[in-house]
């Protein structure tokens, strides 16, 4: 399967683990929170289960955003124009 191989590479590429540290930053995150739920979300008040649930959504659509459209500086950065 030639194509899934291509896949593969493309999501795997070596440059986007070197230079998306936002989004290894934000699954590293998520990855504790989920952890720290797993073990103690039976002693955990209401409001403390909402409040990370909340992280939870906000670090879903960071990772999202990080994913999709690259790190938070290059999303920012403007193009460069023809007289630079």
């Amino acid at each position: 399967m030639p194509d899934d191989e291509a896949s593969k590479e493309q999501w795997s590429s070596d440059e986007d683990r070197r230079h998306n540290f936002e989004l290894r930053e934000r699954l590293d995150q998520i990855l504790d929170l989920a952890r720290k739920l797993s073990r103690d979300s039976s002693t955990m008040s209401d409001d403390e289960l909402e409040q990370a649930r909340e992280r939870i959504e906000w670090l879903a659509q960071e990772i999202w955003e990080a994913a999709v459209y690259g790190p938070l500086e290059r999303r920012h950065r403007k193009p460069p124009t023809e007289q630079d």
